[in-house]
């Protein structure tokens, strides 16, 4: 299998991708990951990779050197878009805006109350029927576009991207299921 179809080097957000399994990748534990997620490298192709890997100096070695798109910014290739991402809207302590994504309400209640104080008005109890997902005075926004660079719990992280029109999105899908089935026909 070729570099090149297998991992995508970011130079602008200092990430490398698994394109197959559509997640970025900390560069120190790239050899732990070829190894259990692609198994049918050889040794020397998983050193290859490594290699290559480690003369690449734009890579971010930890979590602060990465760097994150801005609302405008696409989505990044070769990750999944999520629709059902939850903003929070809230003014930290110096008025600037909370940068919390999620995609768990659970989750945002909890970040909201813990660091914003937020106070849920809805009551337990009563008809369900009638009552909203989300509490009337809600301080987060939902249906957002969000990706995920890792899957590493202490680099996991979402952010916002601008929602694509239909065709950039088909179109990014189509190149990577093409990559998906050449990944396989090298493996065949």
């Amino acid at each position: 299998m070729d570099f090149d179809r297998l991992l995508y080097v970011d130079d602008k957000h200092k990430i490398l991708i698994c394109m197959p399994c559509q997640y970025a990748i900390v560069p120190s534990q790239l050899t732990t990951h070829l190894r259990t997620h692609h198994s049918r490298l050889t040794v020397d192709q998983r050193r290859d990779y490594v290699a290559k890997v480690e003369g690449c100096s734009t890579l971010a070695n930890d979590y602060e050197a990465v760097v994150y798109p801005t609302l405008t910014d696409p989505p990044v290739p070769f990750l999944p878009v999520y629709f059902d991402g939850l903003r929070c809207n809230a003014l930290n302590h110096e008025n600037i805006a909370c940068s919390y994504i999620c995609r768990d309400l659970s989750r945002m209640r909890k970040h909201c109350k813990d660091e914003h104080r937020w106070i849920n008005e809805q009551k337990r109890g009563g008809d369900t029927r009638t009552k909203r997902l989300h509490s009337t005075n809600k301080i987060w926004t939902q249906n957002c576009a969000c990706q995920r660079f890792f899957k590493v719990n202490s680099w996991q992280k979402y952010f916002e991207v601008a929602k694509q029109d239909g065709t950039e999105n088909l179109e990014l899908r189509t190149t990577q299921k093409q990559d998906f089935f050449y990944a396989l026909e090298d493996d065949i």
